[in-house]
């Protein structure tokens, strides 16, 4: 069986929209269901997993953030060009100021590509402690089709938070790795995401998200090949491999 990277295909006419995402960036204790003790994290409107966003080609992502946190904050939406709107793209103090503590604002992201992209912190690391979040963006005329189409979103998960983490790291000149980070999918430990089911015959779509801090990951299906058609909502020529290796 091939595993085909593929977009889904939207019958019928469809219409730009606005999707809206209400977002209020908090703190939040949390050992994200993983037998370690729990740490404070940042995550959007207290939860954990994050929602992932979905939308369509030519739709406006509108994002009302507040910052609830007691430091600065901004979004990049990871893989999306900004083409005319790169005082979007979230790197703080350098495309837009921070958002500060306390304060709003709003993100209107003309979506032009489709693919698999991701939305994170770009102020202090703040991917780091969990703000990341899917962002998949569906064509109306993919050039491949498919019967079924999952996502599958990598994260690490340290038992320190980012300060804890990098003072280790400027103080002891050593990246603190006992003990070592724990892998969630799909925000949660791999033995509580759900069960994936393929069919013979049948063509599926993956969708690989790395939202790695530091680590890389390797994906594959145990005798089966896989099919490479698209990086960062690129289309690339099909490559064939065994493995797909991610990178943070």
């Amino acid at each position: 069986m091939h595993i085909f990277s593929a977009i889904l295909f939207a019958a019928g006419v469809v219409h730009a929209a606005q999707v809206t995402q209400n977002w209020d960036i908090t703190y939040i204790t949390t050992s994200r269901g993983l037998d370690t003790p729990p740490r404070r994290g940042i995550t959007v409107n207290g939860q954990f997993p994050i929602p992932p966003v979905q939308a369509n080609t030519g739709d406006t992502l509108v994002l009302n953030v507040h910052n609830s946190l007691d430091v600065p904050t901004s979004l990049h939406s990871h893989g999306i060009l900004q083409r005319g709107t790169n005082y979007y793209d979230g790197v703080s103090m350098t495309t837009e100021c921070a958002i500060a503590p306390g304060s709003n604002f709003t993100y209107n992201i003309p979506l032009n590509q489709a693919g698999t992209f991701w939305i994170h912190g770009h102020a202090s690391e703040q991917l780091f402690d969990g703000l990341r979040i899917p962002l998949v963006v569906q064509e109306l005329l993919p050039p491949y089709r498919y019967d079924d189409d999952y996502t599958l979103a990598f994260e690490d998960w340290w038992p320190q938070n980012f300060s804890d983490f990098l003072n280790t790291v400027q103080t002891k000149h050593v990246i603190p790795l006992d003990p070592p980070p724990r892998l969630l999918v799909n925000g949660l430990p791999a033995n509580q995401t759900r069960t994936l089911n393929f069919s013979p015959g049948k063509t599926y779509r993956i969708r690989l998200i790395s939202m790695l801090s530091m680590p890389n990951v390797e994906f594959a299906i145990d005798g089966h090949d896989l099919q490479v058609i698209e990086v960062d909502g690129i289309y690339t020529k099909q490559k064939t491999v065994k493995v797909v290796r991610l990178a943070s």
